[in-house]
This record gives C-alpha cells, structure tokens and sequence, in this order.
C-alpha cells in the first residue's frame, strides 16, 4: 500500500492511500480547536491534490470536540470538502460515550453534504468504501 503522510504526530494521523483511494484520518486522541484548524486545512489541500471523493475517519480514541472546532468541522470542512469532490464518509465511532454524541452530531450535519454511514470497525468502514462509486471524482 503506497501512502502519502500528510500529519503525523501524537494526536492525529491523516495519509492518503493510493491503493483504496481514499483519506484517512486516525485520531489518536484530544485535538485542540486550532489542531482542528491545521488538519482542515490540510485535508483541503489533499483533497485538491488527489480528487479524493472518499474518507475513513477513524475516530476510535478521539475525544471530545471543543465547540468552536465543531462549528468549523461543520461550516468549513464538510462542506469545502464536498465542493472538492469528496462524496463518501465513513466514521468508526469512538469509545468514549462523551465522544460518540459529539460525532453522532457532526455526522447529522454532514449528511447535507455527503454520504455518511457509521460503523464499529475500521474493516467495516473499508470494505463500505471499496464498494460504490469510482475511485476518482470527475474533474469540473
């Protein structure tokens, strides 16, 4: 599998998998509003680099998300990376139950952009993005 790390550090790994064709996006725990900032910004730029119309969002051991970083997540990212063409996301839940009602509702407000589905395991959430659309979105 050929990646391209786009963050790499403590709390957060975002790559690109040019053999499933999506971003993935592990967080490995607490990520501070301007942490989230970063990794927009950066996951718009991958977008723009590899027309990526799929994400793995791993959110395993993510924490809680500060309210200000949820706003940008929701006015910001999700729909920016629509207009970039992103069409799918996947989601595996976190385990913290503060964590999960934070992500159950960035997921309700994603849906207005892009197909989202959860689920328990990153291999679901694979599998769910091997199937359906192509592996590249259209240019335009």
């Amino acid at each position: 599998m050929a990646v391209q790390v786009y963050i790499d550090n403590d709390n957060v790994r975002m790559h690109w998998d040019s053999e499933a064709q999506w971003i993935y996006i592990e967080y490995r725990r607490w990520n501070t509003t301007a942490e989230v900032h970063t990794g927009v910004e950066t996951f718009l730029q991958a977008m723009r680099e590899h027309r990526a119309p799929k994400c793995l969002s791993d959110a395993r051991l993510r924490r809680a998300v500060q309210p200000e970083a949820q706003q940008e997540l929701i006015n910001v990212w999700i729909p920016h990376a629509a207009a970039l063409g992103l069409k799918q996301l996947a989601i595996v839940l976190p385990k913290s139950q503060l964590t999960l009602s934070t992500v159950e509702l960035l997921e309700a407000a994603y849906r207005q952009y892009v197909e989202v589905e959860t689920f328990a395991t990153v291999e679901e959430a694979a599998a769910w993005l091997s199937i359906g659309i192509p592996a590249v979105a259209p240019l335009g």
